[in-house]
């Protein structure tokens, strides 16, 4: 393992740290076993030194240095050149080109340390690293660079992708060793609603319907007897589906690219979370999991209807305070909105349009956003408002979710990984699988409200 110069003190520090530990007082005399481990913890000492010692040899700065100004006489420097003046003359080295020892090039290199990196002119682009600093004449890296057929090359000549006669291609671009990732979508249902392992598949009772009682005629001469019904009770299976997905990836590829394992098992992740989402939205419950929308109780019924006019942003709102009306207070306490961001907007729009003095969506210093002072869960997978002539779209749902609806994930609530090394290995390829297996139901569909908007 490579280590960086600062691991290696650090690794210096604590073998000496540990030989005076064992050391102990003047008079402490030492056991066999102790004496052993001193001896071991000085010569990891002493073998780290020299790692160090001749790690410091290699960085070239100190050599062309000194106060923060370059050293005459030095690789930077001719003899009698002026260090404070940041000069620097051609050297006869074999393996430099002229063009790396300009003066230019050693003030302009001089002034970006000088200020901390804050000034750097053009004459820095010989030098650039491609990461945002800038070679030493006369470092190993720097002259590599430039050795190629006696090539001297600007950055700018290797971007074009073509060969060319400037040395094109004997540029080195570095990559950031990060790929840059697509955040995730909005997921508000699977954080909304109540999450339980499993181990095997759960039947939940319910009741479907209340018992009725009955008026109970007064006995005189004749026997009258209690009436009314039997409540009704149903029941629903929460089981599991598997889902997942398998990236195959080059050992070549694995191997040349650090970062590229773990970009495959984000990108599994995140994708076997977007296939979820859509499945806990709009998920038909046959062989899958049970979506949200479309199973929960029927708000107020009737569509509000969006005619494409001013009134629309007062219909919308009228909507969302109709529909709290319709969730009975055993749930009120615990109840929120999921909808998606564009509804959600186009909700804040309409309270700016009507200009009502009481706000209706409102948001917490914490960032928390909330309409009638219910929290807000923004998922992607909601159905959009209706934008053309439509029966009936339930955009928005109202309710105690983690009441109504249940998402059983089977052995946990985390994504399976695995790293399969075998099946593919003739191929020199690596399998990587991602997986979990869960089933969503709408337990208690009174327990969630709908708003059902329509456009004519």
């Amino acid at each position: 393992m490579n280590l960086n110069l600062f691991d290696l003190k650090q690794q210096q520090k604590a073998a000496l740290d540990k030989a005076e530990a064992l050391l102990g007082a003047n008079d402490h005399v030492m056991t066999a076993t102790e004496s052993e481990g001193y001896q071991a913890a000085m010569d990891q000492y002493h073998a780290v030194s020299k790692t160090i010692e001749a790690r410091e040899k290699q960085n070239t700065i100190r050599a062309f240095f000194r106060d923060g100004k370059p050293i005459a006489g030095g690789p930077l420097l001719g003899a009698g050149d002026d260090g404070a003046a940041g000069f620097m003359n051609p050297v006869s080295v074999s393996s430099l080109s002229a063009e790396t020892r300009t003066p230019e090039y050693a003030r302009a290199l001089h002034g970006f340390l000088k200020s901390g990196g804050k000034a750097h002119g053009y004459e820095l682009t010989l030098g650039a690293d491609g990461v945002g600093g800038y070679y030493i004449p006369g470092s190993e890296r720097y002259t590599q660079q430039r050795r190629s057929n006696g090539m001297s090359a600007a950055m700018y000549e290797g971007t074009s992708g073509s060969s060319n006669g400037a040395g094109g291609y004997a540029i080195n671009i570095p990559t950031i060793q990060q790929i840059v990732p697509l955040a995730l979508p909005d997921l508000g249902i699977f954080d909304a609603s109540l999450v339980l392992p499993t181990a095997t598949d759960v039947k939940i009772p319910q009741q479907t319907s209340f018992g009725t009682s009955a008026l109970k005629a007064e006995s005189s001469g004749t026997i009258a007897t209690f009436g009314g019904n039997d409540p009704a009770l149903g029941q629903i299976d929460l089981s599991a589906f598997t889902a997942g997905a398998l990236r195959l990836a080059s050992w070549e590829l694995l191997q040349d690219v650090e970062m590229f394992q773990q970009f495959i098992v984000d990108d599994l992740l995140k994708g076997q979370r977007i296939l979820e989402g859509q499945l806990l939205a709009t998920g038909t419950g046959t062989n899958q999991p049970q979506g949200v929308f479309g199973n929960t109780g029927n708000g107020t019924g009737t569509a509000y209807q969006l005619a494409g006019t001013a009134a629309d942003g007062q219909t919308l709102l009228n909507a969302l305070f109709d529909v709290t009306a319709t969730l009975k207070a055993q749930y009120q306490a615990n109840a929120s909105w999921i909808m998606s961001r564009a509804t959600g907007l186009a909700i804040r729009r309409a309270q700016m349009q009507t200009n009502l003095f009481a706000p209706v969506a409102t948001v917490d210093a914490d960032g928390t956003e909330r309409i009638l002072g219910k929290p807000v869960f923004y998922d992607v997978n909601a159905p959009a408002l209706p934008t053309a002539t439509t029966a009936g779209v339930l955009p928005i749902l109202y309710g105690d979710f983690k009441a109504g609806n249940i998402i059983g994930v089977r052995g946990g609530a985390g994504i399976n990984v695995k790293i399969l090394d075998q099946p593919w290995a003739a191929q020199g390829q690596l399998g990587i699988l991602a997986y979990r297996r869960l089933d969503s139901r709408v337990r208690l569909a009174e327990a969630i409200q709908s708003v059902k908007v329509s456009h004519s």
